[in-house]
């Protein structure tokens, strides 16, 4: 539309410069293409500066590196369009020039403004850098900008029109001239109006491509996501069965190994029924190094597949577990439970035992709590599960965006059960853990009737 005026103005001057005479339609040519200049000038200025602001804040609001390329153009660009200006208002009357000194000024001030961002944005994040941007100075300067770039161009344009005013007419004798500039004037204008639909278009079909690539781009990322998310329950499966198959070998075959070797032994201290002081205190630490033996085999089979979770269920799996863990720690413990056994899939108890097995270990290790509280409830069609400590809590950039691989498997687990996960800061201490699984993807579904 700018352009557009400017040519409606150039026509105008056309007519009344062939009414006036060929002489002031000279001068007065020379002065409508100067102002003509002088608006491309600071039409090419502003455009920089929206080109360079939009550009850094959709850096910093999608953190993509391609958004830079339009501001380290326009900071490029920006030298040679101040010596444009510099250029095209050389000629202009002192308080114009002062005008435009100030115009440049302000630009630079805004560049730095913008080159802090950015730097801010690297360096500490998108907050701090949003922050600066929200204050005051950026669009004091922008607004200061665009008023003196006003003023200049109102400046022009009363000169411009003040020049028009003091053309003389001759109405009779130019009438074929002032006729062919107005023929020629509306072809321009309805040429150039063409170009300018021509360009709206273009630009909307690249906004428009543009939004089905992020559409796509949106839709490629969700896809990969899930694969990963399948990927990851996947394999935590394939874990918890290996672990299964390797707790019932040690169980049945080094378990009967170390019974059989205890009978053995006992029966040859009552064959030998030696009553040799050393020989009995062989007798004793054999017997002691295969009871230690079995220990640790009752120890390792309980952290890969604890036996109460598949002997008596996952109730009193999660007490023996809460009680062996907090009471070797000195912590104090809350628990609520359902009064009756949940009639829940193998794959969601492990599940729920290996969350609570997780958040008790980063409790142990990390939050210096002093109670625990664990609750485990059904709420309409949810069955949610709470960990809640008094400790020192997670830091909140942890918070955002959770990284350790404890409370990685513990989303994991949830997502793979069709559930939510989320870690919280209930107050100035502690940390909440709280895990919501769908009831119809977790509870067993009772055996068909013969």
């Amino acid at each position: 539309m700018i352009v557009v005026a400017l040519l409606l103005a150039a026509v105008v001057g056309l007519f009344i410069a062939a009414e006036s005479g060929q002489r002031r339609l000279e001068r007065v040519s020379q002065r409508v293409e100067q102002a003509a200049q002088r608006e491309r000038a600071l039409a090419d200025f502003s455009q920089l500066l929206s080109q360079a602001e939009s550009s850094q804040r959709g850096y910093m609001l999608l953190g993509d590196p391609n958004y830079l390329a339009p501001y380290h153009e326009a900071d490029r660009n920006l030298p040679k369009a101040l010596q444009r200006l510099d250029e095209v208002f050389a000629g202009a009357e002192p308080a114009v020039r002062a005008e435009i000194a100030e115009v440049k000024q302000l630009s630079n001030a805004k560049f730095t403004e913008m080159d802090e961002a950015l730097k801010l944005f690297e360096e500490r994040g998108r907050g701090p850098a949003v922050q600066l941007i929200r204050t005051d100075f950026g669009s004091w300067t922008m607004s200061q900008i665009s008023e003196r770039v006003r003023r200049i161009q109102a400046e022009e344009a009363s000169n411009v029109l003040t020049a028009s005013h003091s053309w003389k007419t001759s109405r009779w004798v130019s009438l074929a001239t002032t006729t062919g500039a107005l023929i020629t004037s509306l072809s321009l204008v309805l040429l150039l109006s063409r170009l300018v639909l021509r360009y709206v278009r273009s630009k909307e079909r690249e906004a428009e491509d543009l939004t089905e690539r992020q559409a796509e781009l949106e839709q490629l990322v969700k896809r990969r996501t899930e694969e990963l998310s399948e990927l990851s329950t996947h394999l935590q499966s394939l874990a918890e069965q290996e672990k299964s198959a390797l707790s019932r070998e040690l169980h049945d075959e080094l378990g009967g190994l170390l019974v059989a070797a205890r009978m053995d032994v006992s029966w040859l201290e009552d064959r030998v029924a030696a009553s040799d002081p050393e020989t009995q205190a062989h007798f004793k630490r054999v017997h002691e190094a295969l009871q230690a033996g079995v220990d640790v085999k009752r120890r390792v089979v309980e952290s890969l597949r604890p036996t109460l979770l598949d002997n008596l269920g996952l109730l009193p799996a999660l007490r023996w577990q809460v009680a062996d863990a907090c009471d070797r720690a000195g912590i104090r413990v809350i628990e609520r439970y359902p009064p009756t056994e949940l009639q829940l899939t193998p794959e969601a108890s492990i599940a729920i035992f290996r969350i609570v097995q997780e958040a008790l270990t980063n409790v142990l290790k990390h939050a210096r709590a002093q109670t625990v509280e664990i609750s485990l409830e059904t709420q309409g069609a949810w069955l949610v599960l709470r960990i809640r400590d008094d400790g020192v809590g997670l830091p909140l950039e942890r918070l955002r965006a959770p990284r350790s691989h404890g409370l990685a498997a513990m989303r994991h687990r949830a997502v793979g059960l069709s559930g939510k996960w989320q870690v919280m800061r209930p107050g100035l201490r502690g940390t909440e853990i709280e895990v919501r699984l769908p009831l119809e993807r977790v509870l067993a579904r009772p055996a068909a009737s013969a």
